[in-house]
Formats: structure tokens, sequence, C-alpha cells
């Protein structure tokens, strides 16, 4: 069942434009599983927390989020922590209004596409290399220009994605499930959760 308040009629409508190898899941489950498995690779709450909101948003605005998180945890234990160091350039508001900022090695599209959406609201402009991204495309390079005018980022994907779920591949679900599984909360963790603070 899912629990995301998708009545019957709607979910077998979404069936039928999904393939044998997708499945119908909700924003906030692949944000737990992502916090989870980025904790089981070495993160800190905190970071784990961030790489969860940073991957959620894109495989809802571009797909492929999923998939670049694991293609990144595939290739070194420690990526993680050193990839989510490397974009935090982008947080913050730029102090000029053309920048280029470049990654080697390349880093997948999943990690800056929340943070470039957030600074179109402030007028910057991008354009990447390689083109055209998706979520699991490897980034080298990001180039920044700033335009007279404001751009309100569109919440219509998000909307849907809230209402209908998001459509991800069954296999690359498994493999971050199969990876989340490990995360054991600790003794702290689980008697804060009982403690006043979260009452």
């Amino acid at each position: 069942m899912i629990g995301f308040g998708l009545n019957n009629r709607n979910v077998n409508e979404r069936k039928f434009f999904m393939t044998s190898k997708e499945i119908l899941v909700a924003p906030r489950e692949i944000h737990d599983l992502i916090q989870r498995a980025s904790r089981v690779e070495g993160c800190e709450a905190s970071v784990a927390e961030r790489i969860a909101s940073k991957i959620t948003f894109c495989e809802i605005n571009y797909g492929g989020g999923i998939n670049g998180w694991l293609q990144l945890v595939a290739n070194d234990e420690n990526c993680l922590t050193e990839t989510f160091k490397s974009v935090q350039v982008l947080d913050s508001l730029p102090s000029k209004d053309s920048l280029d900022f470049s990654w080697n090695p390349s880093i997948p599209f999943a990690f800056i596409a929340q943070s470039l959406d957030a600074l179109q609201a402030y007028g910057f402009t991008w354009e990447s290399s390689p083109e055209a991204p998706a979520g699991d495309m490897q980034i080298e390079c990001i180039c920044l220009n700033k335009l007279n005018f404001e751009k309100t980022a569109s919440t219509n994907k998000t909307n849907k994605a809230f209402s209908e779920g998001l459509q991800v591949d069954n296999d690359e679900w498994e493999n971050l499930g199969g990876i989340a599984s490990r995360f054991l909360l600790s003794e702290k963790i689980l008697d804060d959760a009982h403690s006043a603070v979260y009452e």
C-alpha cells in the first residue's frame, strides 16, 4: 500500500504509464532512504539530512537523483562527505555577476540542482558541461551569470510529486533500500527520541 493519499483509481491510472521496472514512491520515502543510506556511508546526521534534501529535490524536478547518489557511493566510501563539501560554495549568494565552478573529478548533477534552482530566485542563470543535465549526469563545470530579473522557481512538479508520487527505477530503489537497511540507530538516538525535546 502507498501511504501518501493515492486512491485506487489514481494508482491504477499511474500504473498504466509505468514499466515493469518502475515503482511508485512518495518524496518523503526517497528523503528517508537517502538520509539513512548516507549515514551508512559515513555522513554525520546534519550532512545526511541536507544530502537527502538535495537528492529528493533532483529526483522530483530532473529525475536521476537516486541513481546519481548510487553512482557516487559506488566509487569511494568517503565520496559523499567530500562531494557535499565541494558543492557548498553554491549554497551562498555569489559576490560577482559571473562565476565559473568546476569539479575534478566530476560530480552528479543531483548534488547541485537544488542550489542552482535557489540561485535562480536571485536572477542567476546557469549553464553546465555537459548540457541538459539529469541527476545522474556527471558535471565538470557550472557557469553562473546574473541577469536583471528574478525568476521564481515553479512548484508544479513538487506539488504533483507530493500528491501523486514519483516513478523511480525498481532496481535502483532496491539497491538504495539495501544500503539504508544497514543503518542502526544508536541507543542515545533512541533515548533522545523519547525525550521532552521531541514531545
